[in-house]
């Protein structure tokens, strides 16, 4: 049975070297997607809605047609998280295929197995055309199954040794590599075919 997957991209690097401006580019044509934005950075894009409340955001994710959310949430960041997450899985499957961005993860999750909802959307998401951009400055801290399903990974200026240990033990990418990167310059490394690719965020 042929599907229609979506993706899961890994993006990690200390804070300011350039990772949600990585993503902005990636998404800007992207008609239909939704962001968990706890910074509120998202929403002060051209062109995205913020939303702060659950009825507003599951309202919002029901139409199959041009969407760009931001989920700016307060009280219980982890509760949450896990509405968000089941709202992105339910619209990438009963609506229509969906994008989505998932910044700060080591806030939300830990280095154990993906929690709740967060953890369906990416075991079960991808084969749905859900396409996922997961989101942290350490992701040491973060939980192992976005790291061990991951499609891609683009890693940019690592926080200490102990961040480029990790990433490089979880993607092969050399060390050197990533002690090398400078802020904006990134590494991307595809789990499918084993490439590794070095560059540079251009605006």
């Amino acid at each position: 049975m042929k599907t229609n997957d979506g993706r899961l991209i890994v993006i990690g690097g200390a804070s300011r070297s350039g990772k949600t401006a990585y993503v902005k580019k990636q998404v800007n044509i992207i008609r239909r997607i939704c962001a968990w934005d706890p910074e509120a950075q998202w929403c002060e894009l051209r062109g995205w809605r913020k939303i702060t409340r659950r009825s507003e955001l599951l309202a919002a994710m029901q139409t199959p047609g041009h969407v760009k959310l931001a989920y700016v949430a307060g009280g219980d960041l982890k509760a949450e998280f896990d509405f968000w997450a089941a709202c992105v899985m339910h619209a990438g499957r009963y609506i229509a295929p969906i994008t989505c961005i998932a910044e700060e993860l080591a806030d939300v999750t830990t280095p154990s197995k993906a929690p709740g909802n967060w953890g369906i959307l990416l075991r079960r998401g991808l084969k749905r055309g859900i396409t996922i951009y997961a989101i942290s400055q350490r992701w040491s801290e973060a939980d192992k199954t976005a790291v061990g399903n991951a499609s891609e990974f683009v890693l940019f200026r690592q926080s200490s040794a102990d961040d480029v240990a990790y990433m490089s033990r979880k993607t092969r990418v050399p060390a050197d590599m990533l002690e090398g990167l400078e802020t904006l310059q990134f590494v991307r490394f595809n789990a499918d075919t084993r490439e590794i690719e070095q560059s540079k965020l251009r605006f």
